[in-house]
């Protein structure tokens, strides 16, 4: 379900993050992806990383929203939510971003076969396992679940049925 991330507030204009975890640099260790805090600007390393400093900054410090700080990352997460956000026309919202991707990847295998029912071990030709979002989806519609909008745009795929 969309919901309004409460926590958005915490968000200051931020620099560009910066190429190295800065907590791991002081103690010599290791990263294995970066972590820009969205309230600080901190830039520190992922949860698979030894130190899981992003995380520890959350647990200690409370800034809540932190975004990808890899090249080409473009995605924002709310610890306090456990959920991934993105601006919206309303302010900040949480999102399933697998119900966000799997809607154009349906529309084109939906438009190239007109088949609605695959089997959940369909893999795209890009590696999107669309046989699981199918069945995601219509499990989180059966569950009362799936966000109102998104039920929408899946409703509106053509030849869908639940």
């Amino acid at each position: 379900m969309h919901e309004a991330c409460t926590h958005s507030a915490m968000i200051n204009g931020v620099p560009a993050p910066r190429d190295v975890c800065e907590a791991c640099v002081e103690l010599g260790g290791t990263w294995v992806h970066l972590r820009q805090c969205l309230t600080c600007a901190r830039t520190l390393c992922c949860n698979d990383s030894p130190n899981r400093h992003m995380t520890g900054h959350f647990d200690e410090i409370g800034h809540p929203i932190m975004r990808g700080a890899g090249a080409g990352e473009d995605w924002t997460w709310c610890f306090a939510d456990d959920a991934m956000i993105r601006e919206s026309a309303d302010g900040w919202e949480t999102y399933d971003p697998f119900v966000d991707a799997g809607i154009s990847m349906a529309r084109e295998h939906l438009e190239a076969t007109g088949g609605v029912d695959p089997g959940e071990d369909l893999v795209t030709s890009q590696g999107f396992p669309l046989g699981e979002w199918f069945a995601y989806v219509r499990e989180l519609h059966e569950d009362g679940e799936l966000d109102a909008t998104d039920a929408e745009r899946v409703q509106a795929l053509p030849g869908w049925h639940w």
